[in-house]
C-alpha cells in the first residue's frame, strides 16, 4: 500500500478527501500544517502528496516548494477552492470538491496513465443515476424530490438543497459538454436541477408550502402557475446577491456550506459581503455559520 500526503486545514475536507481515496491503494498521512512536514517525510517513499491551499498555518506556498527539494520529489495534487493556478511546483491543479471520477483520475495521473475506461465506466454509472431519477420525476411530490418527508423543518429543506447542488448542478458538468457523454449528463443534470430547484422554491417559503401541502392532500403533485405566484425571497445561498461580484463568492461559500466545510464557508460569505456591505441577508447568512466553528 503506498503512502501519500494529504495536508488540509479544514478537517471535514480532510476527511472529504481520505474516504474519496481507493482504499486498498494509499494509506494517507494526514496534517492540517505545512510546516516542517516535507522535512518528516524524507527519506519515506512518499511518491504523490494532495495538498489544499488552504491549511491551518497558511503555509501551502512553502510547502509545495519544500515538497520539491525532496529526492526524489513527490508529484502533487494541488486542491483550491478559488479557479486553480495553471503553472506552479505541482503535476496537476484542481478546484475543489470536483467529482469522485474527476478526482481519481488526477490522482491516477501522478501515478502513471489514466485508466480512462474505469472513469468512463463511473460516468455511465452516473448518467444511469440521473436517467432513473428524471424518469420519475412526475410521479414524485417535491418532498420526494428531495428526498425528504412531508412536513420536513426548513434546516432539513436548506441541507437537502446544498447536498443536491453539490451532486447535480449542471454548472459542475458544463467543462464535459465538448464530449457526447459529457453533453448527455449536463442534459440530464440541468433537467433534474431544474425541478429540483423549483421544489426548494415551493417548499422554502411558508406561504407557498401551506398551499402546497394542501393540494397534495387533494392529489396533486404541483401547483398551477397562479397558485404559485407569490413574491419569493432567495431560493438558495447565491440568490441572497444582488451583484455578479457577490454572486461568485456566495456560490462557492454554498459548495462550502454542502460538505461542511464551515472555515471556507465563512471566508466566502465574508468577501460576498464585502461586495455588498448593507446586504442583511448576507450578513445573517455569515452568523448562522459562523455559529457554527
Amino acid at each position: 500500500m503506498q503512502e501519500i500526503l494529504i495536508a488540509c486545514g479544514d478537517v471535514d475536507t480532510l476527511k472529504a478527501i481520505i474516504a474519496q481515496l481507493p482504499p486498498q491503494d494509499y494509506k494517507p498521512i494526514a496534517t492540517k500544517r505545512g510546516a516542517g512536514i516535507a522535512q518528516k517525510i524524507a527519506g519515506r517513499e512518499v511518491t504523490c502528496a494532495i495538498v489544499h491551499a488552504e491549511l491551518a498555518d497558511g503555509t501551502a506556498e512553502e510547502l509545495l516548494l519544500d515538497l520539491q527539494q525532496l529526492s526524489p520529489p513527490p508529484a502533487v495534487l494541488l486542491l483550491t477552492s478559488q479557479a486553480p493556478p495553471k503553472h506552479g511546483p505541482f503535476a496537476i491543479a484542481l478546484r475543489y470538491p470536483v467529482p469522485g471520477p474527476v478526482f481519481r483520475n488526477a490522482l491516477r495521473k501522478l501515478d502513471g496513465p489514466t485508466e480512462a475506461q474505469h472513469d468512463l465506466d463511473q460516468w455511465r454509472s452516473f448518467y444511469r443515476e440521473l436517467k432513473q431519477r428524471t424518469q420519475l420525476l412526475h410521479t414524485q411530490s417535491y418532498y420526494e424530490v428531495m428526498g425528504l418527508a412531508p412536513g420536513a423543518p426548513h434546516r432539513d429543506l436548506v441541507s437537502a438543497f446544498d447536498q443536491v447542488s453539490l451532486r447535480y448542478h449542471p454548472d459542475r458538468y458544463a467543462q464535459y459538454r465538448s464530449e457526447k457523454w459529457g453533453e448527455a449528463i449536463w442534459q440530464e443534470t440541468n433537467a433534474l436541477y431544474k425541478v429540483m430547484t423549483e421544489a426548494y422554491f415551493m417548499l422554502s417559503d411558508r406561504k407557498l408550502r401551506k398551499r402546497y401541502d394542501a393540494a397534495l392532500q387533494e392529489g396533486a403533485l404541483r401547483l398551477s402557475s397562479e397558485e404559485a405566484s407569490t413574491d419569493s425571497g432567495p431560493t438558495s445561498v447565491v440568490d441572497l446577491g444582488q451583484t455578479a461580484m457577490s454572486k461568485k463568492f456566495l456560490k462557492l461559500a454554498q459548495t462550502d456550506i454542502a460538505v461542511k466545510s464551515w472555515s471556507s464557508a465563512v471566508q466566502n460569505l465574508r468577501f460576498a459581503l464585502s461586495m455588498e456591505p448593507g446586504n442583511d441577508a448576507i450578513a445573517a447568512k455569515l452568523a448562522e455559520i459562523e455559529a457554527k466553528l
